[in-house]
């Protein structure tokens, strides 16, 4: 498969303290502001009209209504007229698995998904709102950490105005391999252009703490041992003997001594399957298809998005549709 270019500048700028062996790790944009150690508000773009906050990962959006997958970086340089000028870099060695080019077909624009295999966890990442991509950049192509991958714009199915152009960065894991089989159930009246990159299919972890820990060293014992150190939220037991392709792709994050019967897995307040293993303790009595919350932390599910799990009337913790979706988008 063709390798892109590899540009020299942004290894200049760009590279982190990655203990993964060989492994690269680069900041995905020109500006130089986090490893010059800046505090975020020096390189990420807010809504408009809303505090810096509203740039970073999680609740923070809408007084904390709106989830927001990753992290929007401010561009350093701009042309005359206000328009971003940044290259857009390559995070990590990897594959492009997608690059589109038709900016009305979603929320992110123009954008590209790339899969990073040389590590312990298989991440992907995503790089959203190009103005353009470069043209060596297509599915299957290879690149290195530091290749360019396009410019900064501001392109989406909807208007951003140039005053809060960006780069919107992803970092996380994908949650299954048959993700068109759970779309169509959906019946959502519109085409699935993606494949199992559509953003549905993606979770993101924080990007801006991903980054920080390589910096400080952090990750030098695995990118697993960062996933697993994440905190949980909730536990769910699903009674389901299927092997999902999910616990197969992670298997750094997978246990597969115990039951047959089914699942335990693990998972961030916002989502992130952080953890999955064969269920220890199975209930005998229970059928295929079951669903039990076995763990709940009820400080980290007190949220306004993201509700996986919620109390009923009685005051117990049931799951929500948004959680059985998952499950299912893991499990197909």
């Amino acid at each position: 498969m063709r390798r892109l270019r590899f540009i020299a500048l942004a290894a200049a700028f760009s590279a982190l303290n990655c203990a993964f062996g060989a492994f690269s790790l680069m900041w995905p944009t020109e500006s130089r502001a986090f490893l010059n150690g800046e505090s975020y508000e020096a390189f990420i773009q807010p809504t408009l009209g809303n505090a810096p906050s509203s740039g970073l990962f999680g609740d923070v959006r809408n007084g904390g209504y709106r989830f927001h997958e990753g992290i929007d970086i401010k561009p350093a340089r701009r042309d005359r007229k206000g328009e971003p000028l940044d290259d857009v870099y390559a995070a990590m060695p990897g594959t492009v698995m997608l690059a589109n080019n038709v900016p009305s077909a979603s929320g992110y624009g123009r954008y590209v998904v790339l899969e990073h295999k040389n590590c312990d966890v298989a991440l992907y990442t995503l790089y959203a709102h190009l103005k353009e991509i470069d043209p060596a950049v297509k599915a299957g192509a290879r690149v290195d950490a530091g290749s360019r991958l396009g410019q900064m714009g501001r392109s989406a199915e909807y208007k951003i105005a140039k005053e809060a152009a960006h780069l919107h960065f992803e970092i996380g894991l994908r949650y299954g391999n048959n993700f068109q089989k759970w779309y169509d159930l959906q019946k959502f009246g519109s085409k699935n252009h993606f494949g199992n990159f559509n953003g549905m299919n993606l979770q993101g972890l924080d990007p801006l703490d991903f980054m920080r820990a390589a910096r400080e060293g952090r990750l030098k014992n695995g990118i697993a041992n960062y996933i697993l150190s994440r905190k949980t939220a909730f536990v769910v037991r699903y009674y389901n003997p299927k092997t999902p392709d999910f616990a197969l792709r992670y298997m750094k994050l997978a246990d597969f001594t115990g039951s047959g019967l089914g699942w335990d897995i693990h998972f961030t307040w916002f989502g992130l399957p952080k953890k999955i293993e064969r269920i220890k303790n199975p209930d005998t009595g229970r059928t295929k298809g079951d669903i039990e919350l076995v763990y709940v932390d009820e400080s980290e599910i007190g949220r306004k998005c993201r509700v996986f799990v919620k109390k009923d009337k009685k005051g117990r913790f049931i799951c929500t549709k948004l959680l059985k979706d998952t499950l299912d988008k893991m499990f197909f």
